[in-house]
């Protein structure tokens, strides 16, 4: 996933360029606290060809695993990231308005660091697992709530707060 501009060029006039692989991208858990580990990641892309561009149409399909957020237990989390992306086929030619524009470093395309970052954009803030035996729903003092149990109960009076509704009884009686 590496070209130099000078083999890009050739493939230019071939029209198309397509990209199809798996690759191990095991420094994702050094550069992301939360993913513990990233199973290896399959990118897909059509790239074509403008006048001064290289339009990549990505897409990356993989699995990281990430902590519960209500148990910190590992969670496999499936991911699929579709992105269009163009990079900059002349050096020189770079312009400080187009900050979507990837430009090469050097004289190389290379679509890891891109993948790398698409991925880092797309983990999630929280990930609730399956694994409902492990989860907590009540402790001292609370409970988890759901709409699908709605609780039909008569709200429990805080017992500090009962002689404050005694009071209130005494008062309607008169």
């Amino acid at each position: 996933m590496k070209w130099s501009l000078m083999q890009l060029n050739k493939l230019r006039n071939l029209g198309q360029l397509q990209v199809n692989e798996t690759i191990e991208l095991n420094e994702l858990v050094a550069l992301h606290p939360d993913i513990r580990a990233v199973q290896p990641v399959h990118v897909r892309a059509n790239a074509s060809f403008t006048s001064n561009q290289l339009i990549f149409n990505l897409r990356i399909t993989g699995e990281m695993t990430l902590p519960d957020a209500r148990t910190l237990n590992d969670v496999a989390y499936p991911f699929e990231i579709e992105s269009i992306e163009p990079f900059l086929l002349e050096v020189d030619a770079v312009s400080n308005e187009a900050d979507d524009i990837n430009v090469p470093i050097g004289n190389t395309v290379d679509l890891r660091p891109l993948v790398q970052e698409l991925i880092l954009l797309h983990v999630p803030v929280q990930v609730h697992g399956d694994d409902e035996e492990n989860q907590l729903v009540e402790g001292e003092g609370w409970t988890i709530l759901s709409e699908e149990d709605p609780e039909e109960t008569e709200p429990k009076i805080d017992p500090r707060l009962a002689g404050l509704a005694q009071f209130f009884k005494k008062d309607q009686d008169s």
